[in-house]
């Protein structure tokens, strides 16, 4: 039992240090250096010119995003609302850096989503900089150099307002702002996804063997949930459970209420707490091990190690937890 919480808890811990990395990417342009001239094409047909808009604004700040990225269009209201605030002392020009985003689609963007700001494309113009991911945000300062770069979305709130305030400040003694990267989750999330995959196969062909079951069901998702449910209980509550996640994934498409969404992904929760208390019991286990049976994701690698332990299973323990 305490080797089991041991090796858990170690999974965890690795995992959040995983999580903690930053992506590695570079720009082109370093903050405290001297931002090339560029001249972009807007929307309502004209262009924005650096060194024309130094001119007139203490700031301006260089947005590149694309119309399909997520993290892009959450950042745009806290940036549209302190551009209305501040717009007399700085600007900011925003462009799709994704070579599929048309003047049009741009155009179309920007007035769903209600921006004032200028917006267009980054097209040849932005050749000397490095995107590594969308959104990427420079800020320039009064004399043209760069003064901040954050690879990522301002994700907090007031987070960008911060930024802005510290260089339209009179304090501001030309000092740039070291560069924030954000975290780059999808790698993370792709090999979470392989590894709790793997972990769920073994995990269900180790406690199908030992409940003399064959372990080849654990290959087939809807088969290995019915397999896996008998140890416990009547196995139709395994493919009602998954059948109601599949029916989830398509509450969109059918454009149902989200409610029923929310309905659908809690009944497998449901029909797992029960499920992981009598699974904790067939195993020899104790509550503690039935709580960590029924936590999303922690689940998967409480199975997996519940199946390659030394427990094992006993059907007069199913008599009694049927009862």
């Amino acid at each position: 039992m305490k080797k089991m919480i041991c090796v858990l808890l170690a999974v965890l811990l690795l995992a959040a240090l995983g999580a903690s990395a930053f992506a590695d990417s570079g720009i082109g342009v370093e903050p405290g250096h001297a931002m090339p001239d560029f001249t972009v094409s807007l929307t309502d047909g004209s262009t924005a010119t650096l060194s024309e808009l130094l001119k007139e604004k203490d700031l301006v700040i260089l947005n590149v995003f694309a119309s399909w990225c997520g993290p892009c269009e959450r950042e745009f209201p806290d940036m549209e609302a302190v551009y209305q605030a501040n717009k007399d002392h700085m600007v900011i020009v925003s462009v799709s850096g994704d070579p599929d985003d048309t003047m049009d689609i741009i155009s179309q963007y920007k007035d769903s989503h209600s921006l004032s700001f200028p917006m267009g494309l980054a097209g040849d113009a932005l050749g000397f900089l490095t995107i590594p991911g969308f959104p990427t945000t420079l800020f320039i300062d009064k004399s043209g150099n760069v003064g901040f770069i954050k690879v990522g979305a301002f994700v907090n709130p007031g987070e960008f307002e911060e930024k802005v305030n510290t260089f339209l400040s009179a304090n501001y003694d030309g000092k740039p702002l070291e560069t924030e990267r954000a975290v780059n989750i999808l790698p993370y999330i792709l090999l979470s996804v392989i590894v709790a995959s793997l972990l769920l196969t073994i995990g269900r062909w180790g406690l199908l063997r030992k409940a003399g079951k064959p372990g080849w069901h654990s290959l087939i998702p809807l088969l290995s949930s019915y397999q896996e449910y008998t140890i416990c209980w009547n196995g139709w509550f395994g493919l009602i459970a998954d059948l109601c996640v599949v029916a989830a994934l398509f509450t969109n498409t059918l454009g149902l209420p989200a409610i029923v969404h929310h309905i659908l992904m809690a009944a497998p929760v449901l029909f797992g707490i029960p499920q992981s208390l009598r699974l904790a019991k067939v195993f020899g286990q104790s509550k503690l091990v039935a709580v960590l049976l029924m936590i999303p994701g922690v689940n998967v690698i409480a199975r997996f190690i519940l199946s390659i332990s030394k427990a094992k299973y006993h059907p007069e323990a199913l008599e009694v937890a049927k009862t």
